[in-house]
């Protein structure tokens, strides 16, 4: 849907109103007037009616009609699904370079395809039930999701030395002291090892340190835990857990999303209920295949 949203704006009011002025006088407004030919409103047109991009867009015009009509999407809707994503991505410099990254202009470019989602996300899955029960499962079973840890370690290289700190620390050395001294990782090291709040949905660590951090208690520390970087010591010093409650409707759209009907069955399904007016149309809504 993405490319279709992009091409809106600059096509919407002239597709419009070349419509307009080939189903009234049959008068070809011109549009632009160049030393080397104009471009009227039926040029402009006939480039739509017969280009994919042109009947994406037209695709586009007519299912958000027909969805606008069926179901009804609020502002707190699209604001709480903004702010989610948001709070997932970070920072306001963070959230700019996601913009730019996932080709949004700007905030409100990216609201309105969270509002065109949101319609097709309640088309795919109406009539589809999730209890009470079936929320609370399913944050228990992904608990980690929605927990922060604030992490320290201390990293070597191999088994060996890691044995030796690891029974330096169970003899009562300090584990920011030992940090600074034996951590082959001398970022961390100048803060004692300290890494920061690590989040259970991070993508970016490694995926052994991540389970075996998010395992611990405050105050705990592991045993040697072996990754591509070498030997880990780990301690915990601080857990954050979001709440039921403020996840309750997101876990709920995940469990939603998991039952609902394919997209193609949903559009070929709005196709019954176009008329076609004139043939050039007749193509654009052909039944979706499914990929």
């Amino acid at each position: 849907m993405k490319n279709i949203i992009t091409i809106t704006a600059i096509l919407l009011l002239f597709l419009l109103g070349a419509c307009s002025a080939l189903t009234s006088s049959g008068n070809s407004d011109v549009l632009i007037k160049t030393e080397f030919g104009n471009i009227s409103k039926e040029d402009l047109y006939k480039e739509v009616v017969n280009t994919e991009p042109g009947n994406e867009l037209i695709q586009k015009l007519v299912y958000m009609q027909i969805l606008k009509g069926k179901y009804e999407v609020s502002d707190e809707e699209v604001n709480q699904r903004l702010e989610e994503i948001k709070g997932q991505v970070g920072d306001k410099d963070e959230f700019e370079m996601f913009l730019q990254k996932q080709g949004f202009i700007n905030e409100n470019e990216l609201k309105d395809y969270i509002e065109q989602s949101l319609y097709f996300s309640k088309a795919t899955t109406e009539g589809v039930k999730v209890s009470d029960k079936q929320i609370k499962d399913y944050y228990e079973q992904h608990k980690d999701q929605y927990t922060e840890v604030k992490t320290s370690h201390i990293l070597v290289d191999n088994e060996a030395i890691a044995q030796e700190v690891d029974k330096e620390l169970k003899n009562g050395t300090d584990f920011a002291e030992l940090a600074k001294k034996q951590s082959t990782d001398k970022v961390s090291a100048e803060q004692g090892g300290d890494l920061g709040y690590l989040s259970g949905r991070s993508k970016e660590l490694d995926p052994t340190f991540l389970a075996s951090a998010m395992k611990l208690q405050v105050g705990e520390v592991s045993e040697p835990v072996k990754t591509v970087f070498g030997y880990h010591i780990i301690k915990v010093t601080d857990r954050k857990e979001t709440p039921l409650s403020e996840v309750k409707d997101q876990i709920k759209r995940v469990l939603m999303e998991k039952d609902a009907k394919p997209i193609q069955e949903v559009l070929n399904n709005l196709n019954k209920e176009i008329e076609i007016k004139e043939d050039v149309f007749k193509d654009v809504f052909k039944d979706v295949e499914p990929k």
